[in-house]
């Protein structure tokens, strides 16, 4: 230890400047900002790189699962279902995905109160939300993959349009 800091004291007193003028303290906070700025530069350099490796292998990730049709529903849908013209919730109100896209097929059911959450993919689809009484509406969820991350949240607030009661 005491050669160590031997070592650090012949160091400092080598590299410490002779010379205290005006122009060699400025040049010395020169050379320091422009050191902490490239070193700042480096870093969000490789934290963007790191980032891209991140973000593209999550995608590769996603779209191999889901070509071996082994994806896990990372992407969580929820809102409240309204009735269009009254704006009341719509309870017990059926929230699933298109059955017309690609399975599997996740469900989900409206509460008492109208609010739903759904699990899914995160790829771009479509919902389908059905109630008894009710005309059944379709909403567009998801994002392309470039601006998607693996895991996420949206929030889809749903009105349906009544059927019209015809008198016998």
């Amino acid at each position: 230890m005491h050669i160590l800091g031997r070592t650090w004291q012949r160091l400092w007193r080598e590299f410490q400047p002779e010379d205290e003028s005006e122009e060699a303290v400025e040049l010395r906070a020169l050379f320091t900002r422009t050191a902490l700025r490239m070193a700042a530069a480096f870093a969000l350099l490789f934290g963007g790189v790191f980032f891209a490796f991140w973000w593209s292998g999550s995608a590769i990730r996603f779209g191999a699962a889901r070509a071996a049709e082994r994806a896990v529903p990372t992407w969580q849908i929820s809102g409240i279902v309204r009735n269009s013209l009254s704006g009341e919730p719509i309870a017990w109100a059926s929230v699933e995905d298109d059955p017309a896209g690609r399975p599997p097929f996740f469900r989900a059911d409206a509460d008492h109160a109208g609010a739903y959450e759904l699990l899914t993919f995160p790829e771009p689809h479509r919902l389908r939300i059905s109630s008894p009484g009710f005309r059944p509406s379709t909403v567009e969820i998801g994002r392309p993959w470039f601006l998607w991350s693996p895991k996420g949240r949206e929030k889809k607030d749903i009105q349906l349009v009544p059927v019209p009661i015809t008198p016998k």
